[in-house]
């Protein structure tokens, strides 16, 4: 068991260490360039979700407590108290679906998160504590790093797997960054994941294959981080918590993982910076069904197919996806949490109005009585020989027309990809101009995204903060 490890003690006080000891002159330029595009494409998808049903019921709730602070609410504008704001944003960051991800191969499914969902945190709180652009960057690289390495050092059998959902890290990881924003010393930084740690397991039920998703999925890591704030400030006051929550008895690596836990890599890390990692995506939807999706709109432009022409569509990916997505519960999805992990309706909408964008999630679409009919001819293959490790975001759509033809494409590197095609500057740079222009004009827009790749220029990010209303 990995629990026999040499760092499988003290690991809250290796760890309280590390996140202290973190400096802005340690990341090279490119992984500040990275924690640059983390929050450009962060900010992108936040402003995209203004008006969302869940985000209006969020606001609606926080506006009742009438309670002041010093963290603003992003679009609206209004201050809070940081833990309000953190989950607000929070949620308007996870709502479309549309932010990066993290993930790497175990056995026939992935491993998989969404790393950027820390930055609302480091927003809220660091705007409140009146930190400099640096130390965000700091911060985002910290979140980000702490949120892989739990990832990576979950050996054999991932939390999904074990029916709890990957978001279970924000337990762990916004403690550890929102004390460091807090200036805690190492005692109260370990109190403060002890509190955090032993509060919220996040249940798998959130994002599975056999059921609805629903408004929940969006604040899964956000309560978290929610929860993390107060556990920081509890511990900057005094208040202590279960130092060996991560290695202790009954603690999470005993009673959650089973001694799976591999505190090496959780200490050391890979050897470089996780945000290095990190994946983009091109399309609104689950990131690794990419593949698919593309492919499919390749075939659709390229042979001019017409939906009334289509007699059947088999959709071939990787396990993970043609599970994850493919489930019956999700084929004719009623709403955006279930739209967009449904390969039925990302499918039909790609055939029908060659694009999968933002303009695609809305109730006329799901109730579209043409994209039901074609969700109907869509057949949905597991293809683990060609997908599952080296193509895990790869896909293959077979269209055939009701004269017999057949139109075959295939996608094995789609735009995102980390190591094989990823998505550049420029690339990055319109999909949050088309985000941030729908609630927001380009002048304004333009401005934000010039902040953002000098936010390392900003003596405080209050200045920044207040650049966030429309």
């Amino acid at each position: 068991m990995s629990t026999t490890n040499e760092n499988a003690v003290h690991v809250a006080e290796k760890l309280a260490k590390y996140s202290l000891g973190l400096n802005y002159d340690e990341l090279s330029e490119k992984v500040v360039h990275e924690a640059k595009r983390a929050l450009l494409d962060t900010l992108g998808v936040t402003f995209a979700a203004k008006g969302a049903d869940a985000v209006k019921i969020m606001w609606r709730v926080l506006d009742n407590f009438n309670v002041n602070g010093t963290a603003t609410i992003i679009g609206s504008g209004k201050k809070t108290l940081p833990q309000y704001a953190a989950l607000a944003n929070g949620c308007m960051t996870r709502y479309w679906d549309y932010n990066d991800g993290y993930g790497f191969p175990m056995g026939k499914m992935v491993a998989a998160s969404h790393p950027s969902e820390i930055i609302p945190i480091c927003l809220s709180l660091g705007e409140s504590e009146n930190i400099s652009g640096k130390e965000l960057l700091v911060d985002i690289v910290l979140g980000y790093e702490l949120s892989g390495r739990i990832l990576r050092s979950i050996e054999n059998k991932s939390l999904e797997a074990r029916g709890w959902n990957m978001d279970t890290r924000a337990s762990f990881v916004s403690p550890l960054v929102c004390g460091r924003i807090l200036k805690l010393n190492v005692e109260q930084m370990e109190n403060a994941l002890g509190i955090g740690g032993s509060r919220d397991m996040v249940l798998g039920i959130l994002d599975t294959a056999g059921e609805v998703n629903t408004m929940a999925k969006n604040i899964r890591h956000a309560y978290s981080c929610h929860t993390g704030i107060l556990a920081a400030m509890l511990a900057k006051e005094g208040f202590t918590g279960p130092v060996r929550v991560l290695e202790g008895e009954k603690g999470f690596n005993e009673t959650v993982l089973e001694g799976d836990l591999n505190f090496d890599t959780l200490i050391n890390g890979l050897g470089h910076f996780i945000i290095e990692d990190a994946e983009y995506k091109p399309v609104v939807a689950s990131r690794t069904a990419s593949g698919h999706i593309f492919a499919t709109l390749e075939n659709t432009k390229k042979n001019d197919i017409h939906p009334e022409d289509v007699a059947r569509v088999d959709i071939y990916a990787s396990t993970r996806v043609s599970e994850h997505t493919g489930d019956p519960s999700k084929k004719y999805p009623f709403n955006k949490e279930s739209a967009d992990h449904s390969i039925y309706f990302l499918t039909a909408v790609a055939i029908t109005d060659r694009a999968v964008g933002l303009q695609q999630y809305t109730k006329e679409k799901y109730e579209d009585a043409g994209i039901k009919e074609l969700i109907g001819k869509v057949n949905v293959h597991a293809d683990p020989d060609t997908f599952n490790v080296h193509h895990k975001a790869g896909g293959r759509s077979v269209i055939t027309m009701k004269d017999g033809t057949v139109y075959d494409t295939t996608v094995l590197e789609p735009v995102g990809d980390n190591t094989t095609n990823p998505i550049s500057d420029k690339q990055l740079e319109e999909k949050y101009f088309d985000c941030a222009s729908r609630v927001m004009s380009r002048e304004q827009a333009e401005k934000i995204k010039d902040a953002i790749w000098n936010i390392d220029s900003f003596d405080n990010i209050r200045d920044f903060m207040e650049m966030l209303k429309f």
